[in-house]
């Protein structure tokens, strides 16, 4: 679905809906049914499982960096449902989904906010990034946060994102479903870390600048800055979540 559609169009339907669904849910089974019971808990367990299987060998094998950044969403997804499924009703899981789907749409903005500058005029594959780092440094810098942040590594917001939801499953009793988290979460590191490659390692077909409006580039590097920002100080807005 995501292929064919307008980037902004994409990036919104990647985060913001994306996030309202899990309020949405969240407030739901940790409120409205007072936790998950065990008919729920076998469902879920089962969507996330395949949710993250699937989506990231499915991302793995793309050559299409939008379609790549649409995969993964739904692995991020089902980051966000083992809160759910940890079944916690403390400030500890409902600060790990409300961080979680913070630095994952900040990620997200700027990943495609970059996508759409680089592929206005060409296609959205990987080649298209190459030799980034030079003709246009500063969205290179911005894409490299985005994907070391939706990659979940350290001093960015996504490795405190995964955290908070490792320590919410480590509640339960479905370890292996954590094991399984973290190895699908090596693969997504495989096809994020691609994008970084093409940028600093690869030629350009190209060597024109990468030119982006003014407003565009103010959210792409506002958004890089936040991520770095939360990423090393993550009680700036694990305290803001506090309920």
């Amino acid at each position: 679905m995501y292929h064919g559609s307008p980037t902004i169009i994409t990036a919104l339907m990647s985060t913001v809906v994306k996030t309202a669904a899990f309020a949405a849910f969240m407030r739901l089974f940790m409120i409205g049914f007072n936790g998950v019971n065990e008919t729920w808990t076998g469902i879920l367990v089962v969507v996330i499982a395949l949710s993250l299987v699937v989506s990231n060998i499915t991302a793995a094998v793309q050559t299409n960096v939008k379609r790549v950044l649409a995969y993964s969403s739904i692995s991020h997804a089902a980051f966000m449902l083992m809160v759910i499924l940890a079944n916690v009703r403390t400030n500890l899981s409902v600060n790990a989904i409300l961080y979680y789907s913070l630095a994952y749409s900040i990620g997200s903005i700027t990943a495609f906010g970059v996508l759409n500058a680089v592929t206005k005029y060409g296609n959205e594959n990987f080649e298209e990034f190459n030799g980034l780092g030079k003709r246009s440094p500063l969205l290179a810098v911005c894409m490299t946060i985005a994907m070391l942040s939706l990659a979940g590594i350290p001093i960015t917001a996504g490795f405190f994102a995964k955290y908070f939801v490792f320590t919410a499953m480590m509640t339960t009793t479905y370890k292996w479903l954590l094991i399984l988290a973290v190895l699908t979460s090596a693969v997504g590191v495989y096809y994020y870390f691609k994008v970084i490659i093409a940028m600093y390692f690869k030629p350009a077909a190209n060597e024109e600048p990468v030119h982006i409006d003014m407003g565009s580039k103010m959210v792409v590097v506002l958004t890089a800055l936040i991520t770095i920002i939360i990423g090393v100080v993550p009680s700036l807005i694990a305290e803001m979540f506090t309920v």
